[in-house]
Order: structure tokens, then sequence, then C-alpha cells
């Protein structure tokens, strides 16, 4: 009698660790370093950056139209080819972790919610105009208002400038409310993307409307133009999943599998 009573009392016990070792086999966590993220972004770009340049060699050193029809799906300075799925996958990823921020700062009634959201906006909109090409379709409109020439022959960077600038003075204080590490981080990457955006892209232009786009400087000069703009977004990737990460700079993701309840 005694040894049942034990048993009787053992049992719930040994149940709810099953429980819970049932539940715990169910949930499982798996933790991403930004590190790793940091990696495989700065490798696929230098990898792509390598190709261009290759690239470009390819195209202005040879005569082989093989290799030519070839060199352009890695050009950084062609549209519609692997860099520009590259950098369309940069402004998606950067759109997603801003969006992921947003979300948990309206959950938790941040005061500068509106400002994440709006930031995730912001780069779903660069992120279509990465895959149309809206911004070029500037040009005709600001060629009756500019004079489109010289360092303004692709006119678009007029109305570029005005939204920086707008930009620049609607975030500052979300800035000065950051921690200085990740503040610092956003005007690095702002800076080097705005720097390519607009001003490599002046500088080119100016070359453009001097000698045209067929020659090897102008290919180096688009080549550095995009690059600036993919290794800004690197750095502003690192900085809003840093933002996300927290102390200990790893993401943790849960994955449950649901179980008979669940269904």
């Amino acid at each position: 009698m005694g040894q049942a009573k034990g048993d009787d009392v053992d049992r719930p016990l040994m149940m709810e660790q099953s429980a819970a070792a049932m539940q715990g086999a169910d949930r499982r966590t798996r933790r991403i370093r930004i590190a790793q993220v940091d990696a495989v972004a700065g490798a696929v770009f230098l990898l792509a950056l390598l190709l261009s340049l290759c690239g470009t060699a390819v195209t202005y050193f040879s005569d082989n139209a093989v290799l030519h029809r070839l060199a352009e799906l890695f050009l950084f300075e062609e549209e519609r080819n692997l860099p520009t799925l590259l950098n369309f996958t940069l402004l998606v990823a950067n759109m997603v972790a801003m969006s992921a921020v947003a979300l948990f700062a309206f959950g938790g009634g941040d005061r500068w919610r509106w400002h994440w959201l709006l930031l995730a906006l912001m780069f779903l909109f660069l992120a279509y105009d990465e895959a149309a090409q809206v911004h070029e379709g500037l040009n005709r409109v600001m060629e009756g208002v500019v004079d489109a020439s010289g360092f303004l022959a692709f006119a678009w960077v007029v109305p570029g400038m005005a939204a920086v600038l707008l930009a620049g003075l609607a975030f500052s204080r979300f800035l000065l409310a950051l921690p200085r590490r990740n503040a610092v981080l956003f005007v690095l990457a702002g800076a080097l993307f705005v720097g390519g955006a607009l001003g490599v892209e002046m500088i080119g232009a100016n070359l453009w409307w001097s000698h045209g786009w067929d020659n090897v400087a102008y290919s180096l000069l688009a080549t550095v133009e995009e690059a600036l703009e993919m290794t800004g977004l690197i750095v502003l990737l690192h900085a809003t999943l840093d933002v996300l990460a927290g102390p200990g700079g790893a993401l943790r993701l849960e994955l449950r599998r649901a179980g008979q309840g669940d269904r």
C-alpha cells in the first residue's frame, strides 16, 4: 500500500515532466547572429563587385560578342541583371527588418513607432523603384524645369536632393533618440547610399554629358556608384538588425510544430 501510494504521488510529476519534454520537442529556438548576416551579405557583394569588374574588362578589352553578352549579366552599370537583383534584395531586406522593428514598436507603444513604419514604407518604395526605374522617368519631367546638362544631365537628382533634405529634417530627432552606436551607423549608411545615388551619379552625369557612356571611365564610375549604394544598405541592415536583436547581437527565432491539440 505504501509503495502504491508513492507511485500515485510520483505519477503526476512524471506526467508533467513528460508533457514539458513533449512541448520542448515541439518548440525549437534558432539563433542567428548579426555577424553571420554581415558575412553572407558582404561575401555576395564582393563576389558581385569582382564579377562586374571582370565584366568591364571583357566589355572594353575583348572583341568576343558572346563574352560581351555574358558580361551584361554582371555589370553594375546595366539594369535588370544580377547586380540589380542584389540591390533589390538588400532594399527588401532593410524594409523587412524595419517593418519588424515597427511591429514591436507599435506593440510596446514606442514614441518612434511611426518613424520606423515610415522608414519601412520608404524602403518599400525604393525597392519598387529599383525594379521599375521610376526615378528615371523624372528626367523628362525635370528637363523643363532645370538646365539638364553637365552635373544635372540626370535631372532627377534635383527632386532627389530635395527628398534627402526633407528626410534629414524629419528624422533628425529620431536619430538623436537612437543609441549612439546605432545612430552613427545610420548616418554612415545614409552618407554611403546618398553619396553613391546622388553624389557619384552627378559626376557620372557630367562624364556622360561630355564623353558619352560607352567608355571605361563611365563604367568604373557607375560601378563605384552602385558599390557605395550596396555598402550603405549592408551597413543599414546591420544597424537595424542590431536594434531588433538588442544586447547579444543575435536574433532568436522560435519555430513551433503544431501538436494534435493545435490541429
